[in-house]
């Protein structure tokens, strides 16, 4: 461990979790008091009454660290700005069953003293792209922490994907869809639909059949040197693409989606490196036994 020289801040906000304007408003006073620069994407700022904090993305990628205040979802939208550079995220926890975030809000002066004393650890998490091809062409290229998930749309019937690991026939499956999750993502919606729970620092990727109609698909655990493609068709060709519940993009029968383990690493500031087995314990009552 060693000190972190900390001049910029920037802020990714979720507004619509309780108190996420007030904290982030006392946090940016806070921030402010101690000599150190913030920058608040602008939407953000004016919600704050904060305009002159407000940057654009350019200046946001700029910043020494990134505070996610909200939940894990506010954290893989940061996670898309800063893995690409390095910057590394501490993540506010205001959700209700978030695993990826640290800290507490009421923890955070402390959290702060702690990284610029250098009392942290960088957990570079493994991230996955994906890459959607037409008729050869690539139409799609996404960053993801979580997961890719390849799904049918709201009025679809079931859809067939046509599965393959390095361009080896794997399996059709016959289901709702498929989750391609990473160690981060194996307690999202992977976990939902009946795949492994992973240690994140793990170098795998999982691979979930969502609603399989057969009882002998079952989710697969695969290195992360793997490449996955999957092939998709529909009689209605009402499906698509998320990548970390992102922007959907929309399929047609025949698109191959490619996913594959990224150059990019999410950097996660981290204090404790074995409280993901606490968060196992407390939020999934691990090993309980719960009393109807």
């Amino acid at each position: 461990m060693s000190q972190m020289m900390i001049q910029r801040v920037g802020l990714i906000v979720h507004t619509d979790k309780p108190d996420a304007l007030r904290f982030t408003r006392e946090a940016v006073e806070w921030l402010q008091e101690r000599g150190l620069q913030v920058n608040i994407e602008p939407d953000i700022a004016r919600a704050l009454g904060m305009p002159e904090y407000q940057c654009d993305e350019a200046a946001l990628c700029e910043s020494d660290l990134l505070l996610a205040v909200g939940g894990d979802g506010t954290i893989l939208r940061a996670s898309r700005l800063a893995a690409p550079r390095e910057i590394p995220i501490l993540g506010v926890h205001l959700g209700r069953f978030g695993f990826i975030a640290q800290i507490k809000p009421q923890d955070l002066h402390t959290a702060i003293a702690r990284v610029q004393a250098g009392d942290f650890t960088i957990e570079k998490r493994l991230m996955v792209r994906a890459v959607a091809y037409r008729n050869g062409e690539p139409i799609c290229d996404a960053l993801a922490l979580n997961d890719v998930v390849v799904t049918k749309g709201a009025v679809a019937r079931m859809i067939t994907l046509q599965t393959f690991v390095n361009d080896t026939f794997l399996a059709t499956y016959s289901a709702d869809g498929l989750v391609v999750a990473t160690p981060t993502g194996s307690t999202a919606y992977s976990l939902s639909a009946g795949g492994a729970i992973v240690d994140p620092a793990c170098e795998v990727l999982l691979l979930t059949p969502i609603c399989a109609h057969t009882l002998s698909a079952r989710p697969l655990i695969l290195p992360a040197e793997k490449q996955v493609k999957v092939v998709v068709t529909a009689d209605d060709g009402d499906f698509h693409l998320q990548a970390d519940g992102g922007e959907t993009v929309r399929l047609r029968s025949g698109d191959a989606v490619h996913v594959f383990r990224a150059q990019e690493r999410t950097h996660l500031i981290v204090f404790d490196p074995d409280e993901f087995y606490t968060k196992l314990r407390d939020r999934l009552l691990w090993g309980e036994r719960v009393n109807v």
